[in-house]
C-alpha cells in the first residue's frame, strides 16, 4: 500500500513537471462522455467485425488467405476515432478554452502558449494510444490469417498514426484562427471537411496497400524507399513543428514576439525539404520529380507566409526590443528574424533567392555528375529553371507592392496580418487582368499576341514559359525592378530594417530573476 502511494506521488510530480495541461486534459478527456462513448463503440465495432468477418469467411478461412478483408475492416474501425474523433475533440478543447475565457487565466501562469498547445496534442496522442492498444490484438489476429505481409501491416499502421497526429496538429492550428462566432463556425466546417477528406484519401491508400499483394515492395527500389522514409522522418516533423508554432503564435499576446519563431520554423522546413531532395540525387528522374514537388510545396508556403510577413506592424513593443540582437554579427545576421514588415520583406526575398539558388545548384550538380539526358529532358529542365526564375521575380515585385499597400492601410487602421494575403491576391489579379483588359480594349476586343506590354501579366508569361517561349528579357526586367524596390525599402526605412535593442530595466531584471529562482526551486 505504501509503495502504491509512492508511485502515485511520483507520477503526480512527474506529470506536473512534464506538462500540467497534459494532466488536466487527460483527466477531463478520460472522464468525458465523448471518450466513454467512442471507446465503447470501438470495442463493440471491433468485436462485431471479428465475429461477422470470421463467420462470413467460413470455411475458406482455414485454407485460403483471409487477412486482407479482415485487416481492412479493422483499419476503418480504428481510422474513424483516430482521424476524425480525436482531432475534433482537440479542436473543441482549444476552442473551448478561448470561448470560456480560461485561456486568459492560463496566460497569467508560468505556462507558455507552446506548452498549452503541446499539452493538448499530448492528450490527443494519449487517446490515440488507447484506441490503438485496443485494436492491436485484432490486427494481430488478422495478420495470422495470411495474405498480408508484415511490412505492409507496419506501413499501414504507421501511416494511420502519422496521419492522425498530423490532422490533430492541423485542427489545433485552426482552433484559434478566428475569434468571432461566424468565423468559428466556418473554421469548424473547414476542419470537418479536411478530416473527412483525409479519411477518404487514406482509406483509398489503405485499400490499395492491403489488396496490392505487396506490389509496392516490388515496384519500389531501395533508393525510392529511402526517399519515402526520408520524407516521413524529415519533412513531416518539420511541417508539424511549423503548424504547432503557428498555433502557439496565435495564443501569444500581441506585445510578445510572435514572428521570430515562425521564421525559424520556416527555415527548418526549407532545410528539411532540401535534405529530402538530396536523398534522391542518385536517381536523376526521381531527383527532378522531387525538385518539382518540393519546389511547388515551398512556393505555395512562401507565397502565404511572405504576404503575412510584409503585413506585420512596424511598431515594436519594449519587450520585443529587449530581445533583439545586440552584437554587430548578431545584428547583421539575425535582424531579419525580428518582427516587422521591412525585415519580413527582406527575409522573404532572401529565402526566395535562396530557393532559386538551390534549384540552380541542383542543375549544376546534375551536369557535373554527368547524367545522360535526352534533348527533350534538357529543354524541360531549362524551362523549369526559367519558370522558377519568373516566379521568383514576380513574387519579389508583388511583395514590394503588398508592403506599400499594407503601409498605407496601417496609417488609419490596424489590420490583421491575414489581410496581407488578401492584398497579395488583389495585386496578382490586377497585375494580370489590368494590362490584358487595356490592350484588349485598344485592340477592339480582338485577339492579340504576347508582347512586353503584358510583362506584368504573370499568368500569360508563365504560360508562355511552360509552352517553351523564351521570356528571359521580361524576367530580367522584373527581377531588376523587384531588387531595386527591396533596396529602396531598406534605404528608406533604416530604423525598421535595422531595429536597435533597448536595455532591460532594473525592475524587470529583478522580476525575471525571482521567477527564475522560483522555477529552479520547484
Amino acid at each position: 500500500m505504501l509503495s502504491m502511494q509512492r508511485i502515485d506521488i511520483w507520477c503526480e510530480k512527474w506529470g506536473d513537471w512534464c506538462n500540467p495541461i497534459l494532466v488536466k486534459e487527460t483527466r477531463q478527456a478520460l472522464k468525458s462522455r465523448q471518450f466513454v462513448i467512442t471507446f465503447s463503440l470501438l470495442l463493440v465495432a471491433a468485436l462485431s467485425w471479428t465475429i461477422i468477418g470470421t463467420v462470413s469467411l467460413m470455411p475458406a478461412i482455414y485454407d485460403t488467405p483471409s487477412a486482407p478483408r479482415m485487416l481492412l475492416g479493422y483499419y476503418f474501425v480504428l481510422a474513424l476515432p483516430m482521424l476524425l474523433v480525436v482531432p475534433l475533440a482537440a479542436y473543441r478543447s482549444l476552442e473551448g478554452e478561448i470561448d470560456d475565457g480560461t485561456l486568459e487565466l492560463l496566460s497569467v501562469t508560468a505556462l507558455s502558449p507552446k506548452q498549452i498547445v503541446l499539452g493538448k496534442l499530448a492528450s490527443a496522442m494519449l487517446q490515440m494510444l488507447l484506441y490503438f492498444v485496443v485494436l492491436f490484438p485484432c490486427v494481430s489476429y488478422a495478420y495470422t490469417l495470411r495474405g498480408v505481409d508484415f511490412p505492409t501491416t507496419v506501413v499501414l499502421l504507421g501511416m494511420l498514426v502519422i496521419a492522425g497526429i498530423m490532422m490533430t496538429i492541423v485542427a489545433l492550428f485552426f482552433a484559434p484562427l478566428s475569434r468571432s462566432r461566424t468565423g468559428r463556425v466556418t473554421m469548424l466546417l473547414v476542419v470537418i471537411m479536411l478530416l473527412v477528406g483525409a479519411e477518404w484519401l487514406l482509406g483509398l491508400a489503405a485499400f490499395e496497400l492491403i489488396f496490392g499483394d505487396g506490389d509496392w515492395q516490388r515496384d519500389m527500389g531501395l533508393s525510392q524507399i529511402s526517399v519515402l522514409l526520408g520524407g516521413v522522418l524529415l519533412v513531416v516533423p518539420a511541417v508539424a513543428h511549423l503548424f504547432l508554432t503557428l498555433a502557439a503564435a496565435q495564443l501569444t499576446p500581441m506585445i510578445e514576439n510572435r514572428s521570430t519563431k515562425i521564421r525559424v520554423a520556416l527555415l527548418v522546413v526549407n532545410a528539411t525539404v532540401a535534405a529530402w531532395i538530396a536523398l534522391g540525387f542518385e536517381d536523376s528522374f526521381a531527383f527532378v520529380q522531387q525538385m518539382f514537388l518540393g519546389g511547388v510545396g515551398l512556393m505555395f508556403l512562401w507565397v502565404l507566409a511572405s504576404s503575412m510577413f510584409v503585413s506585420e506592424s512596424a511598431v515594436l513593443t519594449p519587450r520585443v526590443q529587449r530581445t533583439l540582437p545586440q552584437s554587430f554579427l548578431g545584428r547583421a545576421t539575425l535582424t531579419w528574424l525580428a518582427p516587422g514588415p521591412a525585415t519580413g520583406l527582406v527575409f522573404s526575398v532572401l529565402n526566395i533567392l535562396l530557393l532559386l539558388g538551390m534549384l540552380v545548384g541542383a542543375f549544376v550538380s546534375i551536369a557535373i555528375r554527368g547524367f545522360v539526358f535526352s534533348s527533350s529532358d534538357v529543354r524541360e529542365m531549362e524551362t523549369l529553371l526559367q519558370f522558377s526564375c519568373a516566379v521568383a521575380a514576380y513574387m519579389t515585385c508583388f511583395l514590394v507592392l503588398v508592403y506599400g499597400v499594407m503601409k498605407a492601410l496601417r496609417r488609419n487602421n490596424n489590420p490583421r496580418v491575414e489581410v496581407g494575403f488578401a492584398a497579395l491576391v488583389v495585386v496578382a489579379v490586377f497585375s494580370a487582368l489590368g494590362p490584358y483588359g487595356i490592350q484588349l480594349y485598344l485592340n477592339d476586343f480582338l485577339e492579340f499576341p504576347y508582347s512586353h506590354w503584358q510583362a506584368t501579366n504573370w499568368v500569360w508569361t508563365l504560360y508562355n514559359i511552360a509552352d517553351g517561349v523564351d521570356c528571359s528579357g521580361v524576367i530580367k526586367t522584373l527581377g531588376t525592378i523587384g531588387v531595386v524596390g527591396v533596396l529602396g525599402v531598406m534605404f528608406m526605412n533604416r530604423a525598421l530594417v535595422r531595429p536597435r535593442r533597448t536595455a532591460t530595466p532594473e525592475r524587470v531584471r529583478q522580476e525575471l530573476g525571482k521567477n527564475r529562482d522560483m522555477a529552479e526551486s520547484k
